[in-house]
């Protein structure tokens, strides 16, 4: 998750196109499967889960914290997985981040009761970074300023392909 968390960062602050690119492409040389396979899809927005929800998440972040505090620094902030990555208050011994593989597979069998738990869980384990791709990763909302096209150039120029090639049997992949 560390590594994704990075990835999401740099491509959310890098303003050039093959700057991107080459975020993307470093990151799908250095990242094993099945990890890189799930960024690639939650990226192109080929991924999704059927009980991580905003509702819940925030719910959770409003146990933790003050509710008042909360809306008040969403308000602030703007935007809800910036807010609850930063105000998520730090719990003793809890220090393992998980792989991505681990919360997609994992979220992905979940119930709907199961699902906030086990969000909880990794977000006790996170960083602030962490938690924030997390969040993103778990409700869809990833807006990073790299769609679907630039991924799969990314991967293309990493696997050293034309476009056309990746392009022509995408419709046929699955993640990861």
């Amino acid at each position: 998750m560390r590594a994704f968390a990075e990835l999401l960062d740099r491509l959310i602050l890098t303003p050039g196109r093959n700057a991107k690119l080459d975020a993307l492409a470093h990151y799908f040389a250095t990242t094993p499967d099945p990890d890189r396979g799930y960024a690639l899809a939650a990226i192109t927005g080929d991924l999704s889960f059927a009980y991580a929800k905003p509702a819940p998440i925030r719910a959770l972040a409003q146990e933790r914290v003050d509710p008042i505090l909360f809306d008040l620094s969403r308000d602030y902030i703007g935007d809800m997985a910036e807010t609850i990555a930063l105000i998520w208050p730090a719990k003793g011994g809890a220090n393992r981040s998980p792989l991505l593989s681990e919360v997609v597979e994992e979220l992905q069998r979940a119930s709907k009761l199961d699902a906030p738990r086990l969000i909880e869980r990794w977000l006790d384990g996170l960083d602030a970074n962490g938690r924030w791709a997390l969040i993103k990763l778990v409700t869809g909302a990833l807006r990073i300023g790299a769609g679907a096209r630039l991924a799969k150039q990314g991967l293309a120029q990493y696997g050293g392909k034309p476009i056309a090639d990746i392009e022509e049997i995408w419709h046929g992949l699955r993640p990861p």
